[in-house]
Formats: C-alpha cells, sequence, structure tokens
C-alpha cells in the first residue's frame, strides 16, 4: 500500500492550496505546506509549481514519521506539530472525497509515531512555539497581550497564557474568532480595528502571507513593548529586533535548539528505529491489502476511485 504514496513538501506560504485537486491531503503550517495522494496526482499545473520536495513509498512514509515526530522543525522535537497533522486529518476524514488507504495510511501513522517519542523522544522538547512566547510575555512581566490570527498556533497560544493574562484577539475570520472567544472567554479586537495595535503594548503575531501588515510605520508609532513574530513568512518590516522587543519566528527556533549530546543520540536512535518500522509497516499494509483482495469478490474490491 505504501508503494502508491506519494508526498510534496513546500515551503510555507509558497503554495496555493486552491489549486489541489479532490481527494488530496493537505497540511499547512507556518513551516511547511505538505501535500499528500495514493496512487494519482492531485496538482493541477505541476509544470508551474514553486520549489519542494518529492518522496514516494516507504520513503513518504520515514518523512512523514520524522515530520510528526518533530525531527524536521527547525524547533527539535517540537509537539504541535501532532495536533496539527490530527485537525488536518479530521478534516480530511470529515470529506467526501477521501481516499480511505490513504486514510488507513495516517491511522498507522499516528500509531507508528506515539511509538517512536515515548521509546526514544521523551524529554527532547517539552518547548513548543508557543510555550516559549508565553516564557517571553512571562519575563516581560505583560497583563494585556493581543494575539493576532485565529489558526491553530493562535490558539494553542492562547491556551498557553489564559491563565496568566488577559488575552484579546484580532483575526480577519470573524466566524473562527467568535468561535475562540466564546470558547477561550477572551475579548475580540475587530480586524478592521487592527490599526489600534499601536497603542498595545504586548502582541504576539501568528498570521504567515507573503504581503506586511506590520510595516516600519507601525513599529514607530508603536506603543513599545514585546512583539512575538511567529508567522512563516513574516508579515513584519522594521529594523527593530530583541533588543528593541521585536522577536521574530527565528529566534524562537535559535532559543529551542537542542545541542546537548544526549539527545542528539536520542534523535539518532529515534532515525533508526524510523526506518526499521518504517520497513515493518509496509510488510504489514501490503500482507493485510493481500489478504482482503483474497477474500473480497473482485467487483467489490476493485471498486475504488481516484478523483
Amino acid at each position: 500500500m505504501l508503494k502508491g504514496l506519494t508526498l510534496w513538501n513546500f515551503s510555507a506560504g509558497t503554495l496555493d492550496p486552491i489549486d489541489l485537486s479532490p481527494g488530496s491531503f493537505i497540511l499547512s503550517t507556518c513551516q511547511r505546506t505538505m501535500i499528500l495522494s495514493m496512487n494519482h496526482d492531485p496538482l493541477r499545473h505541476p509544470e508551474k509549481l514553486p520549489p519542494h520536495e518529492l518522496v514516494s513509498g516507504e520513503a513518504a512514509y520515514l518523512y512523514l514519521l520524522e515530520t510528526i515526530c518533530g525531527l524536521k522543525s527547525k524547533l527539535i522535537g517540537e509537539n504541535e506539530i501532532v495536533g496539527q497533522f490530527k485537525e488536518a486529518y479530521k478534516l480530511y476524514a470529515s470529506t467526501t472525497l477521501k481516499d480511505n488507504k490513504l486514510l488507513t495510511v495516517l491511522e498507522k501513522l499516528f500509531k507508528d509515531a506515539k511509538d517512536i517519542r515515548t521509546q526514544y523522544l521523551i524529554g527532547i522538547s517539552q518547548k513548543t512555539y508557543a510555550s516559549l512566547t508565553r516564557r517571553h510575555f512571562q519575563k516581560a512581566r505583560a497583563l494585556h497581550v493581543v494575539i493576532v490570527g485565529s489558526g491553530m498556533l493562535a490558539e494553542d497560544l492562547i491556551n498557553q497564557l489564559k491563565k496568566k493574562v488577559r488575552v484579546s484577539i484580532c483575526a480577519r475570520n470573524s466566524e473562527r474568532v467568535k468561535e475562540l472567544a466564546a470558547q477561550h472567554k477572551i475579548t475580540v479586537i475587530p480586524w478592521e480595528n487592527r490599526h489600534e495595535l499601536v497603542n498595545e503594548s504586548y502582541i504576539a503575531n501568528t498570521i504567515g502571507a507573503q504581503n506586511v501588515l506590520f510595516d516600519e510605520a507601525f513599529f514607530s508609532a508603536w506603543e513599545k513593548g514585546l512583539f512575538v513574530d511567529l508567522g512563516s513568512p513574516s508579515v513584519i518590516s522594521t529594523k527593530l529586533g530583541v533588543s528593541e522587543g521585536v522577536i521574530r519566528l527565528q529566534d524562537i527556533f535559535d532559543e529551542g535548539a537542542v545541542v546537548e549530546t544526549q539527545k542528539e543520540q536520542q534523535i539518532t536512535l529515534a532515525r533508526e528505529a524510523m526506518i526499521t518500522i518504517t520497513h515493518k509497516r509496509k510488510s504489514l499494509l501490503e500482507a493485510k491489502l493481500t489478504a482482503r483482495e483474497a477474500v473480497v469478490p473482485p467487483q467489490i474490491a476493485t471498486d475504488v476511485r481516484y478523483i
């Protein structure tokens, strides 16, 4: 079954997901956009693609294992990627155009990744982008933080901050903002009033886009405090840096880097285990498929369409 698995990996913000054919699985994070398919090409215009990695079969499954275990993240061992994968899985599983074979592969991936994390990666990194950001706001003694954006990272920040400080949210997706505000009991700053953020001392941006949302004019008028930009691509344009209270995603990556020898050894063992478990998973899935085809009538066994 793994033979038909294909994975495209793009840098964040470089691929337009609207240009994908139905039935494709997509995961978009602040670091990457990943597209998965089984036995079909999900990309409508492959000749116009931005730079990317393309892997298939066992190599694709191994790549996914390393990704979901946080070994392909700049913050090694981070666990936010697990939640992002699961949310993308739930969305995909709810669609009418889902591929059941791809769903099976993803379900096995979650199990194998959990085993790898439990056996080899405990203690590698309890730090996440959200927790590191929370620590910076605590150090600055912030009493009120405005979160810009309404995606998964924004919600992670809400969960990290709401017990310690007052939280507000400002984002374009009004329905999602209402949902988050009601669920977490936080206040809303309407997107059309985002220019008022210059009066806020503590801001965490989670939006990544090609256009600039916070330019030099904004930072010149900004009520100086702490601005953490977790967007990728970055939507800020300023010469201000850490010493002036502006922390970028790369600063967070650098802070959470794994350098200890013991952790590097754990990661080496984890990678070796991933290779072994990928070979095993391929054999198990092939055996399961062969057994199913042996007992299911041909007209049912072949009733699979790829759109």
